[in-house]
């Protein structure tokens, strides 16, 4: 596959993050949005990109920021009708990089308004910090449950989904197709992440049905044979797993050598399939189904015409990382043009939480009380389609339950 050119990385210097460090950022010790836009339709908003340039997440993040760049890019580099000043940082692929690029953001460039990341651990550490700053944040990524609870914030909108989510769509689907005793084995990387994914799993399938569940270390397991053979030992003909990045390209890979994917049903979140990690898992993927909030082939108008742009400008299929920041684009666009004074980072999250339903890459989407969108939900399986391996859409799924 063929990446279009990424922006030159920026480089974050690794600093610790002590609870002292969230606790002293409060409000105009920030910087934050200075509101000195006004209604003055020339002066520029300043968008601050986070997203992962390198470590294990590096793919997702080139992923979310050609979305959003190519949103832009169609757009005369506008939301709104206010040019964009657009600061891209790395949020590498732990915390302490990420929430010290979130506080750049907020202290050397002044942002009015955040959006990207990918891990929830940055998500969780960077919220405050926006939050205190009264500059919202959208993540594109990360669905951290804690942003909906424990951190809930005006300024922190999830554009990709809560956590629990996507488990607890496939675990409905599964406890009305699998037959009664049918047992499912699940695995995911020990982190918040995995632990909420399938969490909501195990919230709507029986569990007696459940033969097992495995947490390998995150970021730090590279051979799954010792998890995999737990698998094969339980007897289970149905696994449930959630991995992205090179975690997903080697557990995908071995769960073939090993022999199980010829006896054992692989369902997963669709990350393990998305993007770069297809074609480096190859065939081992063929037949894989997983649950997502979307995949390219959606009949949507708004789809219809982001796909053929995307696969023009970088060669490949959009995954929806790309979808999700170009959704986000989207929202933005028609929040800041429904400002009519001052651009700050207060009118911007004033305006999200007014902004209602919009058409999007994935059809129909709005953010509830929660501040989290509220989306369809679908099966898709990897199947050979003139003669590559790509992800189909099978289905569209149940999944009202999780608005109500």
């Amino acid at each position: 596959m063929v990446l279009g050119k990424r922006r030159p990385m920026v480089v974050v210097g690794i600093m610790a993050i002590s609870a002292m460090t969230l606790t002293a950022c409060g409000g105009a010790s920030l910087g934050g949005s200075s509101a000195t836009n006004g209604s003055d339709k020339s002066a520029p908003i300043k968008v601050g990109l986070i997203v992962a340039q390198s470590g294990v997440y590096a793919d997702i993040g080139a992923d979310m920021e050609h979305g959003f760049e190519l949103y832009l890019a169609q757009h005369n580099n506008k939301l709104g009708d206010r040019k964009v000043e657009l600061t891209t940082v790395d949020e590498g692929d732990n915390p302490q990089v990420g929430v010290a690029a979130a506080t750049r953001l907020v202290n050397q460039e002044q942002v009015d308004v955040a959006v990207g990341v990918v891990s929830g651990a940055t998500a969780a550490g960077s919220a405050p910090i926006f939050t205190a700053a009264k500059i919202p944040i959208v993540f594109g990524n990360s669905g951290s449950l804690a942003l909906g609870d424990k951190l809930a914030s005006p300024f922190v909108y999830r554009a990709n989904y809560a956590n629990d989510q996507p488990g607890a769509v496939i675990g409905a689907y599964l406890k009305k197709k699998l037959s009664s005793g049918e047992k499912v084995f699940l695995i995911g990387p020990d982190y918040s992440g995995g632990h909420e994914i399938l969490e909501g799993f195990k919230n709507q399938f029986p569990a007696g049905q459940i033969a097992g569940e495995l947490y390998p270390p995150f970021a730090k397991t590279s051979d799954y044979s010792p998890y995999l053979a737990k698998i094969q030992q339980s007897g289970a003909k149905n696994v449930f797993a959630f991995f992205a990045g090179s975690e997903a390209i080697n557990f995908t890979k071995q769960f073939d050598q090993f022999g199980l994917a010829s006896s054992v049903h692989l369902y997963a979140t669709g990350d393990l399939t998305e993007g770069d990690a297809l074609g480096a898992e190859s065939a081992s993927a063929q037949g894989i189904q997983t649950v997502l909030n979307y995949n390219f082939d959606i009949d949507t108008s708004v789809n219809k015409k982001f796909v053929p742009a995307f696969e023009k400008k970088y060669k490949e299929h959009p995954t929806v990382r790309a979808a999700v920041l170009y959704d986000i684009a989207i929202m933005l666009d028609k929040a800041v043009a429904s400002i009519s004074g001052d651009v700050s980072g207060q009118a911007i999250a004033d305006a999200l939480a007014k902004s209602g339903e919009v058409q999007g890459v994935r059809g129909a989407i709005k953010f509830n009380d929660n501040r989290t969108i509220v989306q369809n939900w679908y099966l898709r399986e990897v199947k050979k389609v003139d003669g590559d391996l790509t992800n189909v859409l099978v289905e569209k799924m149940p999944s009202d339950f999780l608005y109500k």
